[in-house]
């Protein structure tokens, strides 16, 4: 079983990256935290996890263990794949998710192609879980972002010309960024993603 990955990166789609490990091009669909840090040209490491099914086979990554062991509890709900449980990951990081969870807040789950009824069912069913394998999670205070002003700032930089991976690496900087409190206003958040894609 691959464990992790540690290659050069080839290229960086919306949702994968392409690593080139000893020669072989390897597809990995990646996590919003993974795909902020991969920088064409650069050597990336990640965690992994290879699903293999009727429909192929599939690489995962992920930017830390807590991400991944996050990762595979959602693959215990019936109707979670991975693809769609890196979507989750890919637009909310482990801690936001973790925290809807832990409090049963379906809504903060909604992204692409994520559903109410099944928003509901992972939290239905992961909450307990939840709650013993990640006990360090602080399930009073509020996530690390709120998901809607991270929509709002994602719909903006694309309807001005940004890919969604420049975007989705823009928001994940100025939530990952120490200089101050976290931009909670759509407006704040929007104007510290600029900032940062223009440096870019």
């Amino acid at each position: 079983m691959i464990n992790s990955l540690h290659g050069k990166v080839i290229s960086v789609n919306d949702e994968y990256v392409v690593l080139d490990v000893l020669g072989f091009g390897i597809e990995v669909y990646a996590t919003g935290s993974l795909l902020s840090s991969a920088i064409i040209g650069e050597d990336l490491f990640c965690y992994a996890y290879m699903q293999v099914s009727d429909a192929g086979i599939c690489m995962f990554g992920f930017s830390s263990e807590r991400e991944k062991a996050f990762f595979l509890e959602l693959l215990q709900v019936k109707t979670v794949g991975g693809k769609l449980a890196i979507t989750l990951l890919r637009h909310l990081d482990a801690e936001q998710a973790l925290h809807a969870i832990s409090s049963g807040s379906a809504a903060m789950l909604s992204v692409p192609g994520l559903g109410a009824k099944r928003a509901e069912r992972i939290c239905f069913e992961l909450k307990n879980k939840i709650a013993k394998k990640f006990s360090d999670i602080n399930t009073s205070g509020e996530p690390s972002a709120n998901p809607s002003v991270e929509r709002f700032v994602m719909d903006a930089l694309t309807g001005l010309g940004f890919t969604q991976s420049e975007s989705i690496r823009a928001i994940a900087v100025t939530k990952a960024s120490d200089s101050g409190e976290l931009p909670q206003t759509e407006e704040a958040m929007l104007k510290a993603a600029l900032s940062i894609l223009q440096r870019r």
